[in-house]
């Protein structure tokens, strides 16, 4: 087995910050394909949404901790998730909700315990040699690297705390913290070794509120996560049993004015993703959180009027000078 270093231990780190971005863009534009937005459906994404948004938060406060700064880039949808197997974790087409979107969804979540006992750690892949069989996996080996280095200055500076309120810190400051978030990001993301009804076990990993701090407005009103006892895999085989909700149809289109729309609020949403973590600025970081969490409900708004618009959001486009 490859020994772990502190340099792949930060490179693993900064890896499992932009697969928790991944998600996002893809997730907001399935969910806004749904065109009734108190469905079931809906919902569910809704809530693994905005877990997932909490997610990066942790995930970057473990680069900060680590000595390293997360480097948030716009993602790529046409390659394997970053360190994960193509036939554990697919690769994803933006398109409304559908057999195909779904199915990338519930790949992305899967569980280590529908992988078999060969792919299960502590049995499976614990060194710094990728690719993983999922991300609760790819975590877990993250977490051994840091048990197996820990020379780490678990510095709080430019860490975040923007969900309040949770069963576990927020802020990680010591190995503990880190095996916690950890716990928190597999517990309601993939359900880790849980089967076969994905609960979230113990109750202190479900999301206990709603919103981010300063975040009025679609999609962080104040409203229960639906299913927040099920994993978001668990989550996802609910919207597969209950079939599938009436969906918006779109054209690839990425110069529609919506779609440059939604390419510049993404833009400004990463810049601020990237300040946020990275320190250097001069607004105080309430201050650029709030400005952040507009980005981000504007995006989701953009996104949406993309669908109503009969074009398939388009997060990101680059022209090429004639």
């Amino acid at each position: 087995m490859a020994p772990w270093i502190k340099k792949e231990v930060q490179r693993h780190a900064r890896v499992a910050a932009s697969v928790e971005l991944y998600t996002i863009p893809f997730y907001t534009t399935v969910m806004t394909s749904v065109i009734d937005e108190n469905s079931d459906a809906y919902n569910i994404i809704r809530g693994v949404l905005i877990e997932e948004m909490m997610h990066l938060q942790l995930a970057a406060n473990l680069c900060v901790a680590l000595d390293t700064t997360p480097s948030f880039q716009f993602p790529s949808y046409d390659i394997p998730v970053w360190f994960l197997n193509p036939g554990a974790v697919l690769d994803v087409n933006m398109g409304p909700l559908d057999s195909n979107s779904l199915s990338a969804m519930l790949a992305i979540e899967t569980p280590e315990s529908t992988l078999g006992a060969k792919d299960i750690t502590p049995n499976g892949n614990n060194s710094p040699t990728y690719p993983y069989s999922s991300i609760g996996e790819m975590y877990h080996a993250l977490l051994f690297g840091i048990k197996e280095v820990n020379q780490f200055s678990w510095t709080a500076k430019n860490q975040q705390e923007r969900w309040a309120a949770q069963g576990y810190p927020q802020i990680i400051r010591s190995i503990n913290d880190a095996e916690e978030a950890v716990k928190a990001i597999e517990a309601q993301g993939e359900g880790g070794m849980i089967s076969p009804g994905f609960l979230v076990e113990p109750e202190k990993y479900q999301m206990n509120n709603t919103v981010p701090s300063g975040a009025p407005g679609a999609p962080y009103k104040a409203s229960p996560i639906l299913h927040k006892e099920l994993s978001h895999y668990g989550r996802f085989l609910k919207i597969k049993r209950a079939g599938l909700p009436p969906v918006y149809a779109g054209i690839e289109n990425a110069t529609h004015s919506t779609n440059k729309v939604l390419q510049r609020k993404f833009a400004a949403m990463m810049s601020n993703l990237n300040v946020l973590w990275g320190g250097g600025t001069v607004i105080p970081q309430d201050a650029l959180w709030l400005n952040t969490l507009e980005t981000m409900r504007e995006s989701a708004q953009a996104a949406r009027e993309c669908w109503e618009a009969g074009v398939i959001p388009n997060w990101m486009h680059f022209e090429l000078p004639s």
